[in-house]
C-alpha cells in the first residue's frame, strides 16, 4: 500500500482498495489540517470528508448535477454521516447605481431574478441510501470583509431540493439544521417530509428563526411520530403560542417517546412558563431531560418551573443555568425538591441562589440517587398519592392563573 500514490481517482480506489493504511495516508495527505479523534473506519472517514469538501466548495453557478450524483453513488455504501458546514450561494448581478439618485434599481431586462439559491442537494442525498445522520449549515465561513446578508439565507427552492432527497433516506436517525435562516414556512415543509421517515430519533434546529407557526408544526410532528426522542430548539423566535403547541403535544397519548427537550436561549414569559409547567405536571414519562438555560426566568415564571418538581415524576434532569432563581423561587425549589424522589441532576449555575440552598439541593439529589433502586414506602412525609400518581393534585394547578404556584396547595379534604 505504501507504493500506491495517495491521489488515485475514487472510481478506481473505492471499489478495489480496502486496506486501512492506504486510506489513513490519503486522509492525512488531503486533509492535513483536520483533527481526527477515535476514527474506527478510515475509509468511511476519508470518503465522508471528501464528499463534504466537494459540496462545501462547489460553485453553484457551474454545478453539474450528474457529476455530483455519480460521486454520491460511488461513496454511498460507506457513508453514514454527512456534515456540511457551509454552502456557497449563486452569484447575483449588481444593479447599476445612477449618479443623480441614491436609489439602487436594476433596469436590465436580461438580469437574473434575485434568489438565494445554493447547490441542489437532491441529486446527492437521494443516492446516499445508507445515511443515518445529516448536519447542515446554510451559510459561508471566513467571509471577512465581503460579508453580505444573503450569504446566510436560503430559499424555498433550496428547501424543496433538500426535501426531494430526504424521501429516499429511510435509515435517517438524526437531522440537524443549525445557524441558518430556517423560518416557519421552511420548517413546516421540512417536517412534512421528515414525518414520513419512521426512523427519525433526533431533530436539532438550534440557532434558527422558527416562530410560533413553525412550533405548531413541530408539535404536530411530535404528536404523530412514534420514535422521536430528542428535540433541540435552542435560540429560536417562538413565544407563548409556540410553547402552548409544544406543551399540548407533550400531553398526547400515544405520541413520540420524547426523552430530551432543549429550549435554551428562548425567552419565557410567565404565561409561557405556566403552559409548559402545566404540561409537565400532567406528563409522567416524558421528557426525562429538560434544558432551559438562559431563558429569562425570574420571579413568578421561575417559581412556576421549579414548583412543578413537587408533582412531576418523569424528569430526572433539569438544567436552568443563567436564570434568576433568587427570592421566593429559591424557597419553592427546596419545598418541591423535598417531595420529589426522581430528580437526579440539576444545573443551577449562575442562578443567584445561596450556597446554603445549593448545599441543600446537592443533599436532596444524593438522597434520590441512593433511592434509585429502593422501593419507597408511603409515610407522613410522603403521602401515597405522591409516590407515583400525583394526578389528584393536577386539577389544583391552573395554567391560566399566573399567580398560582405549584407546591402551595389548600388543605386536603378527605373524600367519602
Amino acid at each position: 500500500m505504501d507504493l500506491y500514490p495517495d491521489d488515485i481517482p475514487l472510481k478506481h480506489s473505492v471499489p478495489y482498495i480496502k486496506d486501512e493504511q492506504y486510506w489513513i495516508r490519503s486522509y492525512h495527505s488531503k486533509f492535513s489540517l483536520c483533527r481526527d479523534v477515535e476514527v474506527v473506519d478510515w475509509k468511511e472517514k476519508y470518503l465522508s470528508k471528501y464528499l463534504q469538501d466537494y459540496l462545501e466548495n462547489a460553485n453553484p453557478d457551474v454545478f453539474i448535477e450528474e457529476d455530483a450524483a455519480e460521486l454520491a453513488q460511488l461513496v454511498s455504501p460507506y457513508i453514514k454521516k454527512l456534515v456540511i458546514e457551509q454552502l456557497n450561494v449563486v452569484r447575483q448581478p449588481e444593479p447599476s447605481i445612477p449618479l443623480d439618485d441614491d436609489k439602487v434599481e436594476d433596469v436590465c431586462p436580461f438580469s437574473v431574478p434575485k434568489v438565494y439559491d445554493h447547490i441542489p442537494l437532491e441529486p446527492v442525498l437521494r443516492n446516499l441510501r445508507n445515511l443515518e445522520e445529516i448536519s447542515l449549515i446554510f451559510g459561508m465561513n471566513n467571509v471577512e470583509e465581503s460579508y453580505l446578508p444573503r450569504y446566510f439565507k436560503f430559499s424555498l427552492e433550496d428547501c424543496d431540493s433538500l426535501c426531494g432527497g430526504l424521501k429516499e433516506l429511510q435509515r435517517l436517525r438524526v437531522f440537524r439544521i443549525n445557524r441558518s435562516n430556517l423560518d416557519c414556512s421552511k420548517a413546516k415543509l421540512l417536517l412534512q417530509n421528515l414525518v414520513k421517515i419512521s426512523s427519525i430519533e433526533e431533530l436539532d434546529f438550534n440557532h434558527c428563526r422558527i416562530g410560533d407557526y413553525g412550533m405548531k408544526a413541530l408539535a404536530g410532528f411530535i404528536m404523530i411520530h412514534k420514535n422521536l426522542r430528542i428535540v433541540r430548539i435552542a435560540n429560536n423566535c417562538f413565544k407563548e403560542v409556540g410553547v402552548q403547541g409544544i406543551a399540548y403535544a407533550l400531553q398526547m397519548k400515544p405520541a413520540a417517546p420524547l426523552q430530551l427537550l432543549d429550549c435554551s436561549l428562548n425567552f419565557f414569559s410567565v404565561e409561557s412558563a405556566s403552559k409548559l409547567a402545566a404540561a409537565l405536571v400532567r406528563c409522567k414519562e416524558k421528557p426525562q431531560t429538560l434544558i432551559l438555560n438562559s431563558c429569562g426566568f425570574h420571579g413568578d415564571s421561575a417559581e412556576k418551573i421549579v414548583g412543578l418538581l413537587s408533582l412531576n415524576r418523569g424528569l430526572t434532569r433539569l438544567d436552568m443555568a443563567a436564570n434568576n432563581l433568587s427570592g421566593a423561587a429559591e424557597k419553592t425549589l427546596i419545598i418541591s425538591l423535598e417531595k420529589n424522589r426522581k430528580m437526579l441532576k440539576l444545573d443551577f449555575r449562575g442562578t443567584h441562589i445561596s450556597t446554603e440552598t445549593q448545599a441543600r439541593v446537592d443533599e436532596l439529589l444524593e438522597r434520590n440517587r441512593e433511592l434509585m433502586h429502593v422501593k419507597v414506602e408511603s409515610s407522613e412525609e410522603i403521602p401515597p398519592l405522591y409516590l407515583d400518581e400525583p394526578e389528584y393534585l393536577v386539577w389544583e394547578y391552573n395554567p391560566d392563573n399566573p399567580h398560582h404556584i405549584p407546591g402551595k396547595y389548600p388543605p386536603r379534604i378527605p373524600q367519602v
